[in-house]
């Protein structure tokens, strides 16, 4: 199944950030794609497709992002992992509830995927899902696109994700 795929890529982003690390890179997203990012004001309705991550109950008009591709990329001394990339096409809400919910179809049952968070809610750059800092690369009406990077000893990941074609419920 699939989707079990994708908790496998959050799995091991969990294993890697756990051990932590730094990184000299001067752009570790370098290769990762980037879009616009709306305003500040505007980054809960446009995630999540309510005004405010308050969580107080589901969303009215929940948001649900369609998954475009789902990367890892190894560098370094990673032992026998690889690099991966999943197109599964599943979409993604995240609720203003900080729960993250995943489904196969636009007409499936969600299942809950973890949680999530801002790392900032004043500045609402980086997203935390599942204890792991994803960094906005793009969130606009069209486009999510998220990234983090992880070092572990002489193995650096770079987890990042691509949605779109939103669509509300």
């Amino acid at each position: 199944m699939k989707l079990s795929a994708l908790f496998s890529i959050l799995t091991l982003s969990l294993f890697v950030f756990s051990c932590g690390g730094d990184d000299d890179n001067d752009d570790p997203y370098a290769g990762v794609p980037s879009s616009e990012i709306v305003d500040v004001d505007l980054r809960d309705a446009t995630l999540s497709g309510s005004a405010s991550s308050s969580g107080r109950g589901a969303a009215v008009g929940q948001k649900w992002w369609t998954q475009k591709v789902s990367k890892i990329d190894l560098s370094g001394e990673c032992g026998d992992n690889e690099s991966q990339e999943i197109t599964d096409g599943y979409y993604y809400g995240f609720y203003p509830s900080g729960e993250y919910y995943a489904k196969t179809s636009q007409d499936a049952t969600p299942i809950r995927a973890g949680s999530w968070q801002w790392e900032d809610d004043d500045t609402k750059d980086a997203i935390i899902i599942s204890s792991v800092v994803f960094t906005l690369r793009g969130l606009n009406s069209d486009e999510l696109i998220i990234a983090s990077d992880q070092s572990q000893a002489s193995c650096t990941v770079i987890t990042w994700e691509q949605f779109n074609n939103p669509y509300e419920e």
